[in-house]
């Protein structure tokens, strides 16, 4: 009897199932549109409170066309700076457009412009024309969400209690300390942002924090509220990413949290950025218990680096 025979005479052992470690919900297309509105409002404020000459300097700008929204910058290498926010979200786009906006970077010199896309996003083919000009999917973001539903009153993330009470602090960033925070987040990102960034403290909607271990910075992460609507990032060091711990960034997160639904927050928009195909980890344990849902994966679309094979 031959090998594989006998494996076919082996029992079949169904795989294990394993059960997220995140709620997930299956939102409207309504509630899609909120969600991505959200981060669109956080990021044409954020370019608004940009300084001319540094904008200038770096090549920085946004662009809109009706509801669509998308960045350009011929200095800053990520994704967020040379991409189209919200293509297909608040009404479909047509290969027109979509030809239009490659055109766009292509003139302004940027080989590898993004597009994010969504289960919501219309046309549903709009990943084949991507596909059919030669972009690829390159990974993406779990997009996560609450709503203003309030935490427990007792912290959700005490620390080590090994450690002393006065450790770890989560302050807010005012005039005073800005310099630090930009510093910090410059730091991480290899960046020279600073003056954008400390334009961005005291500016309405803005809320930035800082965590403190002994006097030193060592994690930041921002808030954006509009129309009742609170978008979280400028997250550093990203977890997962950037740094192998997530417990700093959850005692950020709480801090955001609490503090969104005393400013009026009644939707909270972040993402994981370093996703994992079971959605299990500490990025997915530390945001259900901060209330959060798995809306989606947003996925990413770009061209391949030019060094690919």
């Amino acid at each position: 009897m031959s090998t594989a025979a006998l494996s076919e005479l082996q029992p079949v052992v169904p795989p294990e199932t394993h059960v997220p470690e995140i709620a997930i919900e299956e939102v409207s297309r309504d509630i899609s549109r909120a969600i991505e509105r959200a981060e669109v409002a956080a990021w044409l404020d954020l370019y608004e409170a940009a300084p001319a000459d540094f904008a200038a300097r770096q090549g920085l700008s946004i662009a809109r066309d009706g509801d669509l929204v998308w960045t350009t910058c011929t200095t800053i290498p990520f994704i967020h700076f040379n991409c189209v926010k919200n293509i297909g979200v608040d009404s479909p786009v047509s290969e027109a457009q979509l030809d239009a906006l490659l055109a766009h970077y292509r003139n302004a010199g940027i080989m590898r412009p993004w597009f994010y896309t969504n289960p919501h996003t219309e046309p549903t083919r709009l990943r084949c024309w991507l596909e059919a000009r030669g972009l690829q999917h390159q990974g993406g973001w779990e997009r996560i969400y609450r709503d203003a539903t309030p935490l427990a009153a007792e912290p959700l993330f005490p620390g080590d209690p090994l450690i002393p009470v006065d450790d770890l602090v989560v302050e807010e960033v005012t005039p005073k300390t800005a310099s630090d925070w930009a510093s910090f987040i410059d730091a991480k990102y290899r960046l020279s942002a600073s003056p954008w960034l400390v334009a961005l403290v005291g500016r309405k909607g803005w809320h930035h924090y800082m965590l403190r271990r002994r006097g030193a910075v060592v994690a930041v992460r921002s808030l954006f509220i509009s129309d009742g609507a609170a978008w979280s990032g400028i997250d550093a060091p990203v977890p997962g990413i950037m740094a192998p711990s997530f417990d700093l960034d959850a005692m950020l997160g709480e801090r955001v949290v609490r503090d969104g639904i005393a400013a009026g927050a009644k939707l909270f928009v972040a993402d994981i950025e370093a996703p994992r195909p079971d959605r299990d980890g500490p990025a997915y344990r530390n945001y259900a218990r901060l209330g959060f849902k798995l809306a989606y994966s947003r996925s990413h679309y770009s061209y391949l680096p030019a060094h690919s094979s």
